[in-house]
C-alpha cells in the first residue's frame, strides 16, 4: 500500500513537471505480510499497474513472532500454531502458490528465486528493474530457527529446495514461462525434509503415507510447471 502510494505521487509530480529524476521503486515483505496480511494491498497494486518491483522474503512462517504458520507454510511442517502431535501431524493444508497468484494478475514479470543461487537472483532482479510496470519476485529464504537446521547449512538448504523441485526456479515474462534451472538429477523430497527439525515427525513409521503424499504433490506441481513451460513457453 505504501509503495503504490509513493509511486503514484511520483508519477503525479512528473506530470506536473515538479520532478525530473528517473526513480525506480522496490519493496520487500515477508511471507506473512505478503501471502496473508498484505495480500489485498499487493493484489491491488499489481492490478492497478504501478511501476514497482515487489520482492517477497519467503521463510515460510511468521518467524519474527514465534514461528506461527502462514499461507506460505508447507503441508506437514510443525509450527507453534499448528504443531505436530497426537491430534495432527503439522500443517494440514498445502501452501498457497503465491507466485502463480501473481501470474494470474497478468503483470509483465513474475519469478521465483532462492538465496542458494546468487547468480539467479541477481539476474532476475536486474531483468525486473529493466521492465516497466508491476513486477514480483518470490525468494525462498531458509530460516535456521523456524526450519531447524545448522546456520552454516543455509545455502545448502536453498539448493536442496531447488534440486528436489520443492522450489523450482522459473520466470514468467508477459505470460511466457521459462525454467531458470532444471536439476540434472531430481533428488527425492525426503533429502530436503530430513535436514529440518520442523519435519522430523514425518519420519515416524506411522507417517510414511504422509511422506508419500508430499512427494506426490511435489511431482505433480513440477510436471505441471514443465507442461506450462512447454505449452506457454517461448516458441
Amino acid at each position: 500500500a505504501t509503495i503504490s502510494g509513493v509511486e503514484a505521487a511520483y508519477q503525479s509530480l512528473k506530470r506536473q513537471g515538479k520532478i525530473n529524476e528517473k526513480i525506480k521503486f522496490i519493496a520487500f515483505g515477508g511471507d506473512g505480510g505478503t501471502y496473508d496480511i498484505g495480500f489485498q494491498s499487493l493484489s491491488g497494486a499489481m492490478e492497478r499497474g504501478h511501476d514497482i518491483l515487489y520482492v517477497c522474503y519467503d521463510n515460510q512462517a511468521y518467524m519474527n513472532t514465534s514461528i506461527q504458520r502462514s499461507g506460505a507454510t508447507p503441508k506437514g511442517a510443525s509450527t507453534t500454531t499448528e504443531p505436530a502431535g497426537k491430534v495432527k501431524q503439522g500443517k494440514r493444508m498445502k501452501r498457497k502458490d503465491l507466485t502463480e497468484c501473481m501470474v494470474a494478475h497478468n503483470i509483465p514479470y513474475v519469478a521465483q528465486s532462492v538465496c542458494g543461487n546468487w547468480n539467479d537472483l541477481v539476474k532476475k532482479v536486474e531483468k525486473a528493474m529493466s521492465i516497466r510496470g508491476p513486477k514480483f519476485i518470490n525468494v525462498l529464504q531458509p530460516c535456521m530457527l523456524g526450519w531447524g537446521f545448522p546456520m552454516n547449512q543455509t545455502i545448502e538448504m536453498g539448493k536442496l529446495a531447488v534440486d528436489t523441485c520443492f522450489w523450482p526456479l522459473y520466470e514468467v515474462e508477459n505470460g511466457v514461462y521459462k525454467l531458470s534451472s532444471k536439476p540434472k538429477e531430481k533428488k527425492p523430497l525426503v533429502e530436503f525434509l530430513k535436514a529440518q527439525s520442523r519435519f522430523r515427525h514425518l519420519f515416524m513409521p506411522e507417517n510414511k503415507e504422509l511422506l508419500d503424499v508430499l512427494q506426490s504433490e511435489v511431482d505433480q506441481d513440477w510436471n505441471l510447471l514443465l507442461k506450462k513451460c512447454e505449452c506457454f513457453g517461448d516458441k
